[in-house]
């Protein structure tokens, strides 16, 4: 009886090439091997299954009815771990999954239409799913494969993560285009003695601006808070408030009624951040969506 635990996987392949060629020769030549070693590999494969297996006649090598009845087998063996070692490669055009990600509203702004732009050409039958980017379930959600990545600012992360910078920005300052008393030019008295507007995801009323003004001896009223970033365009073009807001807001802001001012107190500006896990690095759409991101040109703001 054949022992499996001393079967070569290599001479399945000797065997499949012998059956297709019915030529030690060519055989040889279709896997890499040089006759005398093909030679050695069938007389192995003898052994190993107590039968000829092929023997030398007028059309070359000729099949025993054990081989014939091997043959498909061996076919199909080689074709499972063919498909094991080496996975279909991706096709991004036939590629029909939905690709999730957690990202805050202002990165769906920017990154959304570029990324549906890129897909639309290059993977046209991808969807995807922007979800709020919950920081306190980010872990989770990347371990469990609930998101595929997350874009955002982030501070320490487990060392598995993979992250890299792929959104500058800085801020700008926004006003209603008919504000009563701020022109073109936003002095810093007018800058503290005006309403403010401010996005915060904490219950406090300080931020950035705040620290900015503290370190100079000066502070601002802030009259209202929000937590999210896309409603303060609307909020400032109806009131006579102001508001401090990344630039990469400036076209919405502009769009929505409001002129772009800059601050006139040093803010820091910062980068936003792509995470993801090996899970998805290693994954072919994964690749490919990372990819993607890499290669997008991120569009400017527009002009001041």
């Amino acid at each position: 009886m054949m022992n499996v635990k001393t079967l070569d996987l290599n001479l399945l392949k000797a065997f499949d090439a012998l059956f297709r060629e019915r030529h030690v020769g060519r055989a040889g030549a279709r896997i890499g091997l040089a006759q005398p070693s093909m030679s050695n590999a069938l007389n192995r494969l003898r052994a190993q299954f107590d039968d000829p297996l092929f023997t030398r006649g007028p059309d070359g090598m000729a099949p025993s009815q054990r081989a014939q009845e091997l043959a498909p087998q061996v076919s199909k063996a080689l074709a499972i771990v063919i498909e094991m070692l080496e996975p279909p490669q991706f096709d991004p055009t036939q590629a029909e999954d939905q690709v999730t990600l957690a990202v805050s509203d202002l990165a769906v702004l920017r990154l959304a239409p570029l990324l549906l732009a890129f897909s639309a050409e290059f993977a046209p039958k991808l969807s995807f799913s922007f979800l709020p980017l919950d920081k306190r379930e980010l872990v989770a959600n990347l371990d469990s494969e609930a998101v595929m990545l997350a874009i955002g600012t982030f501070g320490t992360l487990p060392a598995r993560f993979h992250r890299k910078v792929v959104m500058p920005d800085s801020f700008v300052c926004i006003a209603r285009s008919d504000h009563p008393e701020i022109d073109d030019t936003l002095t810093l008295d007018a800058f503290v003695h005006s309403g403010h507007a401010l996005m915060t995801l904490n219950k406090d009323d300080t931020g950035a601006v705040d620290r900015a003004l503290k370190r100079i001896g000066m502070s601002r009223r802030v009259v209202m808070t929000c937590a999210q970033f896309t409603l303060m365009p609307d909020v400032v073009a109806n009131s006579d408030l102001i508001a401090t807001v990344p630039k990469s807001l400036a076209p919405i802001a502009k769009r929505a009624g409001c002129k772009i001012l800059m601050p006139p107190l040093d803010l820091p500006s910062w980068e936003s951040e792509m995470v993801w896990t090996q899970k998805t690095a290693n994954s072919p759409l994964g690749r490919f969506i990372l990819d993607a991101i890499r290669k997008i040109e991120w569009q400017e703001t527009a002009p001041m």
